[in-house]
């Protein structure tokens, strides 16, 4: 959203810009998420039973998709030039007991200027 409103010319948007000083994530796989194999699964099964289904947001939420790694970059260009604050909350540990889906897996870390890192 702060993207958008970063390259907008509309003034209500620039103002919801210029009015953010600080931004909260709470465990949000930046970088992708290993859950988006499984999400594919889910897909192909409700696809083969006839639902219209397409997987290209899928496709997006891989690790290393290209289209995060634009979306992080133009957004590092933004937190630095609007001086931003980041504070990124994020499970050290991974939840425990359910280790055969993944779940038991740590978070990797982020790489913005000014980041505080909870968890």
């Amino acid at each position: 959203m702060l993207l958008l409103c970063s390259e907008s010319d509309q003034r209500l948007e620039r103002m919801l810009l210029d009015s953010t000083k600080a931004i909260m994530f709470f465990g949000t796989p930046h970088r992708g998420s290993d859950f988006s194999d499984l999400g594919e699964t889910f897909r192909r099964v409700a696809s083969a039973v006839g639902f219209d289904t397409a997987n290209q947001n899928l496709r997006t939420l891989e690790v290393d998709s290209g289209v995060l790694e634009e979306c992080h970059r133009r957004f590092q260009q933004l937190q630095s030039r609007e001086n931003l604050e980041i504070f990124t909350f994020q499970e050290t540990r991974g939840i425990t007991g359910i280790a055969y889906l993944g779940f038991n897996r740590k978070v990797n870390s982020l790489h913005f200027t000014r980041v505080r890192l909870y968890g």
